[in-house]
């Protein structure tokens, strides 16, 4: 079974809710895509708030170009909102 790693920019209100809903949903999506998706890394300029989500160590960084550019990361969901920062990490 093939598993996609994703990475997140970005773990307000959207990025915590994102991450939730890939967890709560783990077995639904694995089912209907044949592959395990697995959070692999996390950036947000806090690190130490609660989001109310179980996250294991080395996921949590300040720095998107650690999610950028791993190599083992096959999506990157930007969430971070604004539009300047944002644009130019898609770029």
């Amino acid at each position: 079974m093939k598993q996609v790693n994703v990475g997140l920019i970005g773990f307000g209100t959207v990025g915590s809710g994102t991450v939730e809903i890939l967890l709560q949903n783990r077995d639904i999506i694995r089912d209907r895509v044949g592959g395990e998706i697995v959070v692999k890394k996390i950036a947000d300029l806090d690190i130490h708030s609660d989001r109310g989500i179980a996250i294991g160590p080395g996921i949590l960084t300040t720095e998107a170009m650690e999610v950028i550019d791993d190599p083992k990361i096959d999506i990157v969901v930007e969430a971070m909102g604004g539009i300047k920062k944002a644009k130019g990490y898609i770029l």
